[in-house]
This record gives C-alpha cells, sequence and structure tokens, in this order.
C-alpha cells in the first residue's frame, strides 16, 4: 500500500492530477492506520505475555531493563598481562580456569587445628538418621521450584525435569534414600557447569567475575530435600545465633537493619561515642574450608548421618567454565560452596555461627556474610575519656576480627572494611584515630550503604530519602518518555512504574 501511494504520488506529479492525489494521501493514511494498529497488536500482545516463559517475554524484558539496569552482568572479555583485551571465548574460558582452579585449591593451614585435630565429640543425637524421602515430598519440592530454563553439564534443566512423567520419580525415590543412608553421591551428580557474571565492568580480571554453578537438575532437588531436614536439626537445637538474619525463614533483611540502629541509639542516649565497623569478607562462600567445617558440625551436635552426607556432597566435586558457548579443562573444587546451590547459604551461617563469640566487647549483627559491630566507650566519664576507651576497644576488636579471620581461613576484604562513628556531641576528635586491621589500616567513613540502606553518622532518614527520591524522579521521567516497538500506551507505563519505580516507594 505505501509502494503503490508513493507510485500514485509521483504520478500525479507528472500530470498535475489532482484526484491521484487525493487517492494517494488516502492509501498513505490507511497504510499508517494499519501499521499503528498492528503494533498496539503486538505490544498488548507482549504486555499480556510478559511472565510468561518464551520469546515474547524474553523480548519485552530484555528491551525494558537494559534501559533502567545501570549495569550489565554480560562479560565481554579479560584484560591481559600486559593490558590488551582478550575477548576470544576459549582464551577467556582458559584464562579463567586457571584463575579459579588456584582459588578452589584446597588452603594450607597449620597443623594442629581446632575443630580439625580436637578428638571427636559424642552427643545423645549423633546416631539420629535421616529422615527418608517420600514420593510426594519429592512432587511438592518440584512443584514449588522455579522452572528455570538453565542447562546444567548434562543438558537439563529443572524446566526439562518438570515435563517429565510423574511416575518417574519413584525410581528417584530408591536412590535419593540409598544417598542418605549411604552417605554416596554418584560422580555425575557433582559435575558442574560454571558461568561467569561481570561484578561491574563487562571487560575485567577473572578476579572480578562471579562465578555461578549451574548444577546437576537432580541434585537440585537432592539438595533441597536435605535442606529442609537440615534447617529442622538446626532449629530443634537452636543451633543458629538470633543475631544472624541472612537464610532464615522468618527473619527479615530489614530486621538487622533496624536493631543495629536501635543499638546505637541506645548507645547514644547515654552520651557515649559510638563506633560502628562494618566487615566485608573476600569471596565468603567460595572460601569455605571442608575440613573445618565438617569438624566444626561435630562440635555443634549434628547427627553423624548428616555430616557424611555433607562430606560426600563436598568432596569430589569438579567444574569447566563455559563462556559464549566454548568450554574450559577441568578443574576440581577443594574449596568453597557452589554459589548457585540452595545448601550453600545454610551450611556457610552454621559454619559461621560462632563468630559473635569471638567479639565479647562489640555488639554484633550478621546478615549471611555482612558482619556490622558496634562498640561504644565506657559510661559515667569525660567525653574525652570516653574515646580513649573506644579506640583501645577498637584495636581489640580488629586484633580478634584478624585472628578469626586467619583461624577459619576466610579473609578480609580490606578496601570494603569501614568504621563510621556516632556520637550526640557537637564536635567530634579531630583527627580521628587510625585503625590497623592486621597490617591494614581501616578507613573512617561519614555514611555507610548497609543492606541496601543508607546509615549517616547522625542516624537520620534525610540522606536515604533524597536518594530515594532523585531515583523515583528519574525512572519516571524515564518511563514517561519510553516507548516499546515505537508504540506508548498508559498499560504499558503501568507495567513499566509498578516494575522499576513502585519498589522504592515501598
Amino acid at each position: 500500500m505505501l509502494a503503490q501511494s508513493r507510485s500514485l504520488s509521483f504520478r500525479a506529479k507528472r500530470t498535475g492530477d489532482i484526484e491521484l492525489r487525493k487517492v494517494a494521501g488516502r492509501l498513505r493514511n490507511q497504510a499508517r492506520y494499519e501499521l499503528k494498529c498492528f503494533q498496539n497488536e503486538q505490544l498488548s500482545k507482549q504486555l499480556k505475555e510478559r511472565h510468561a516463559p518464551g520469546e515474547t517475554s524474553r523480548i519485552f524484558w530484555s528491551k525494558t531493563k537494559r534501559h533502567f539496569k545501570k549495569t550489565s552482568a554480560s562479560l565481554k572479555g579479560f584484560f591481559s598481562s600486559t593490558g590488551e583485551i582478550i575477548n576470544d571465548p576459549q582464551r577467556m574460558a582458559d584464562r579463567a580456569a586457571d584463575h579459579y582452579g588456584k582459588r578452589f585449591d584446597a588452603p594450607t593451614v597449620m597443623r594442629p587445628h581446632p575443630y580439625v585435630d580436637t578428638p571427636p565429640m559424642q552427643w545423645e543425637n549423633s546416631n539420629e538418621l535421616i529422615p527418608p524421602v517420600t514420593y510426594p515430598e519429592i512432587l511438592n519440592v518440584l512443584r514449588t521450584r522455579k522452572k528455570k530454563q538453565s542447562l546444567d553439564i548434562h543438558g537439563l534443566s529443572l524446566y526439562t525435569l518438570d515435563k517429565i512423567p510423574k511416575n518417574y520419580w519413584h525410581f528417584l525415590v530408591h536412590l535419593y534414600n540409598d544417598s542418605f543412608t549411604k552417605a554416596y553421591i554418584p560422580k555425575k551428580f557433582k559435575e558442574v557447569r560454571m558461568i561467569l557474571l561481570a561484578k561491574k565492568d563487562s571487560v575485567c580480571n577473572p578476579d572480578q567475575t562471579r562465578p555461578i554453578s549451574l548444577l546437576d537438575s537432580f541434585l537440585k532437588i537432592q539438595e533441597k530435600l536435605f535442606l529442609n531436614r537440615f534447617r529442622l536439626i538446626l532449629k530443634d537445637h537452636g543451633l543458629l545465633p538470633e543475631n544472624q538474619s541472612g537464610f532464615r525463614e522468618g527473619y527479615r533483611l530489614q530486621t538487622p537493619v533496624l536493631f543495629l540502629i536501635e543499638q546505637i541509639y541506645s548507645y547514644m542516649s547515654n552520651s557515649s561515642p559510638v563506633a560502628t565497623v562494618f566487615v566485608d569478607f573476600k569471596s565468603a562462600f567460595d572460601q569455605l574450608w571442608f575440613k573445618r567445617c565438617l569438624g566444626k558440625l561435630g562440635t555443634m551436635g549434628i547427627p553423624t548421618a548428616y555430616i557424611n552426607w555433607i562430606r560426600a556432597w563436598l568432596y569430589g566435586r569438579s567444574a569447566i567454565i563455559e563462556i559464549q558457548g566454548k568450554r574450559s579443562k577441568w578443574i576440581k573444587i577443594e574449596r568453597g560452596g557452589p554459589q548457585g546451590s540452595s545448601l550453600t547459604p545454610s551450611l556457610f551461617i552454621t559454619y559461621h555461627s560462632d563468630m559473635a563469640d569471638f567479639f565479647p566487647g562489640a555488639t554484633s549483627f550478621f546478615f549471611a556474610d555482612d558482619l556490622a559491630a558496634v562498640l561504644a566507650g565506657q559510661i559515667g566519664t569525660r567525653f574525652t575519656s570516653q574515646c580513649i576507651d573506644l579506640e583501645h576497644r577498637l584495636q581489640s576488636f580488629m586484633k580478634q576480627l584478624e585472628y578469626y579471620s586467619i583461624l577459619s581461613v576466610q579473609p578480609i576484604n580490606y578496601d570494603k572494611t569501614h568504621v563510621m562513628f556516632s556520637a550526640r556531641a557537637i564536635k567530634y576528635p579531630d583527627p580521628l584515630p587510625k585503625i590497623k586491621c592486621g597490617d591494614h589500616s581501616v578507613d573512617w567513613i561519614p555514611r555507610f550503604k548497609y543492606l541496601g540502606y543508607w546509615l549517616s553518622t547522625k542516624l537520620g532518614w534525610g540522606n536515604i530519602i533524597d536518594r530515594t527520591c532523585l531515583i523515583v524522579r528519574q525512572r519516571t521521567a524515564m518511563i514517561n518518555s519510553f516507548k516499546l516497538n515505537g508504540q506508548y500506551s498508559t498499560r504499558l507505563r503501568r507495567v513499566l512504574f509498578s516494575t522499576f519505580v513502585l519498589p522504592y516507594f515501598t
């Protein structure tokens, strides 16, 4: 129709025929109207099917998220030792395998070591067995798991498993029960396909990537079954401290933030100087030391059957790194829990459940691997004397933190470990004392982003409110100017607003 309209327009120009010009205009307007109707239909289809798995959903979110995401997790290249950019997928995979092969090597630790070389302890529940798996329980796990389409090393996914006839899972009931009884996991289950996500820049060094392990799909189901039983043991014996809020049912992310602010307020109400230490551990999940973890579980009173199965789950793992379809050599995993496993976070917080015992002079708050410790000067003395006492307590805390880091083979990320000073006094000590953790200096900061919330020295909410309002204004402006496939509708704005702006109001 557009071609015919153009043809008639050229003929009308040559002949000067007014009627032909009118016919060409009508054809052009009709074509534009039908094109607009088609685009509206496609837009409505994408909005309607945006949550359904398929090509339409992928196209919709890929076109919208890239406008609202500040950074991308896609990896496009590595820097070489000479500063050149390596973007060949095979060379990138090989270089990443060399890096992570060294990172996942078993740590070298001085022996004898607590929890490893101490005599085993006998508990009343040591002989307790892992409860058997039932067929309805497996079906319930399948129903509640997200139907992700990411493929494991064998080309299977949870979406694929959902398509298997349900009566086939009777065989897996016997396999899982036999695994729990004999503490044995098939070797093929422990082969991992690993992909890398860029933490910040798409071109970086291998140590600035995050390894995500795509575990065997059948093992994922068994991990969830074991996790339900493991959490029940932790809950019945009260093994996890109340100040640990990460990866636990009934503990929200906002809980440690509110408790932390309340603790600082209580010290400040007594006119005491307060120091809040925010500690970041380097590659926390990747540094899990197998021997100490298993030995520590034994001293905590975890039954032997559970420890034996965790030992079988940790040891004997191997992985390949895949980048853009190219695979590296196999690497052995002798340290760290797989990122992407449902069991790793719970095992990690259990492993570090006694961390607060190493800091008796501080009030500690944990969320997974994030630690915030609050210290205050001695109450009832002059403010200057309280500041001096607080400095001594800080130095003692840093020594205890360094000792725990070495004992647990859990390195500290000193670049992201900071201290914040708070007090009701109008004039702060100037300069603030120099704080060291080992051979590294720890910086004082006026504000810190803790679990997504900005905390300042005076604990006011103005900073986070101003930042939130700025984000809301920026994203609302983007939504008002956003067009998908050249189309713009109230329904599209409503979808984008509820996705990218409403959570900030909440």
